[in-house]
């Protein structure tokens, strides 16, 4: 089989019959999504094949649906007959990370330091001085890296790297990498270093033995694979990771190039699905340090919400889902060059729109999915219940490009845990909305939504513009601070303990909740 991508570069490896495409890209470590695990229902892992008659199974119904032309899921083509070549064009997928958070000041104050040419770690020493001080502080997202390359005699930001995480070519969400690491754990933790070793040598340009701190974060599932520790206990009843505290390794016991005598550190988790990731967020907008009551919420396939403030911090988790990412949407993907991002109903029903890049429209993200549905919604196309008026059951935003009526029920269901995770803290904390002071917007997904559209169709709540706002990626902020500031590093471990961890599951009126916020609730008749 001979493998080409846009760029011309070419992969050949020999057929084995009885397997599929993607099992050959994932062996070879060719990026490409599988949100669905290979089960052949998000349609993310498209690819065009060239094959000589019976040398692929034959396309089932359900891939139909996905596929024109030459394309194939490739989960889903399994070999048949290998005595002919076989070509596979790989698309290659650019992602657009949020690379940057709010850059807040504080006094630098490293675990790392110097004296004359020698190079400590508290009173440690880790190796000699060889011309730069440098840390690192990463974000590992479900299906994104994000990263800052500090001098840690100044803190400034010296370089910044993202990617997308090789691990979605594995399903893109969490319970697909618990699932996953039943049986291939070993295999998850060398895609993540492997990107993560990528990046540093990128960050220093080749001089990785001038690192000499990681910090890490991310959501428990993620964090906890990086560092090679158990997963499993979050895929089953009660749903906890086996240890929420922080990780300290070092950088040779992890296989990382960079100083091998280097330390890794990994944020403390807070509980269930709500992670290290959600505690820098805290970290970085300083929930916990002022009088005023404000909410961070963090929206992805994990959506995590705290709300409080310097006297009691309250959090919780939201299975969204990935349908704001663009998987289980027909036509959905995630934010790469010739994603829609921006939509507009016309008066006369015509359809604009804007790609990611200008690029020609290749499928529509996660911004351009809720623009989409506030237009419907406003122009009266669909009802409150997302069922389109008369007997179109979808609307064509260009060629090939189109919403059905099931994808707005997956967005529906997506939206409704986000509200449902809100309401409940509010209860919870025994305040109404309009006692929230600030609202923080934390991830490259809402820094690039339409915060107006995102109020209408219910996924953010309904409060002055003023006093909603958009931070960036501060999960990456926090690592920052907790890089370069011990003190900051302490803040953290000790609000990590007295945040209060709620599961929305186990409340009493949950379904009640559910109900109650399910559809667009602006918009019933």
């Amino acid at each position: 089989m001979k493998i080409t991508f846009r760029n011309g570069r070419t992969i050949e490896t020999e057929l084995v019959a009885g397997r599929t495409i993607l099992s050959y890209l994932q062996e070879l470590g060719i990026p490409i999504d599988a949100s669905c695990g290979g089960d052949g229902k998000c349609g993310q892992c498209l690819v065009e094949v060239k094959a000589p008659p019976g040398a692929l199974s034959e396309p089932r119904e359900a891939e139909k649906k996905f596929i024109t032309g030459n394309q194939r899921l490739a989960c889903q083509a399994w070999i048949l007959r290998t005595d002919e070549p076989v070509y596979v064009n790989v698309p290659e997928r650019v992602y657009y990370v949020l690379e940057s958070g709010e850059y807040r000041w504080i006094p630098i104050e490293p675990y790392v330091h110097r004296e004359a040419d020698r190079v400590f770690y508290n009173s440690s020493y880790i190796g000699d001085y060889t011309g730069a001080l440098y840390g690192i502080a990463i974000d590992i997202g479900t299906t994104t890296l994000a990263g800052y390359l500090i001098d840690l005699e100044t803190g400034a930001v010296v370089a910044k790297s993202s990617r997308e995480n090789p691990q979605t070519k594995y399903g893109n969400n969490v319970i697909s990498r618990i699932e996953f690491a039943k049986s291939g754990q070993d295999i998850l933790v060398s895609e993540i270093r492997t990107a993560v070793n990528d990046m540093i040598v990128s960050m220093t340009g080749g001089k990785s033995e001038t690192v000499y701190e990681l910090v890490v974060v991310g959501n428990p599932v993620m964090r906890n694979l990086f560092f090679d520790l158990p997963v499993q206990s979050l895929g089953k009843a009660p749903y906890e990771p086996e240890s929420t505290d922080p990780v300290l390794k070092l950088a040779k016991e992890l296989q990382l190039t960079m100083n091998p005598e280097a330390r890794v550190y990994g944020l403390p988790l807070i509980g269930s699905f709500v992670g290290a990731d959600a505690l820098a967020v805290v970290l970085a907008t300083g929930l916990y340090l002022g009088r005023e009551i404000c909410m961070a919420i963090d929206v992805g396939t994990n959506t995590e919400i705290v709300l409080g403030n310097r006297e009691r911090l309250i959090a919780t988790s939201a299975a969204a889902g990935p349908a704001f990412e663009g998987a289980s949407i027909s036509c959905g993907m995630g934010g790469v060059e010739g994603a829609i991002k921006e939509v507009r109903i016309c008066a006369d029903g015509k359809v604009e729109y804007k790609t990611i890049g200008d690029a020609p429209p290749v499928g529509i993200c996660g911004s351009g999915l809720i623009d989409t549905l506030a237009e419907l919604l406003e122009h009266g196309v669909i009802d409150g219940r997302g069922k389109f008026r008369g007997a179109r059951k979808e609307l064509r935003i260009t060629k090939g490009i189109r919403l059905l009526e099931t994808d707005i029920d997956q967005l529906n269901l997506a939206k409704t845990a986000v509200a449902v995770g809100i309401r409940v803290l509010l209860d919870k904390y025994g305040i109404e909305l309009g006692d929230i002071d600030t609202i923080y917007l934390a991830g490259g997904f809402v820094n690039f939504t339409n915060t107006a559209n995102a109020i209408r169709i219910g996924l953010l709540p309904p409060i002055p513009g003023e006093r909603m706002k958009k931070v960036g990626n501060a999960a990456l902020e926090g690592a920052r601070q907790a890089l370069i500031s011990k003190h900051k590093r302490a803040d953290a471990e000790e609000v990590a303990k007295r945040i209060e961890h709620i599961k929305l599951e186990e409340e009493e009126d949950f379904m009640e909740k559910f109900v109650t916020e399910l559809y667009f609730q602006n918009y019933l008749e």
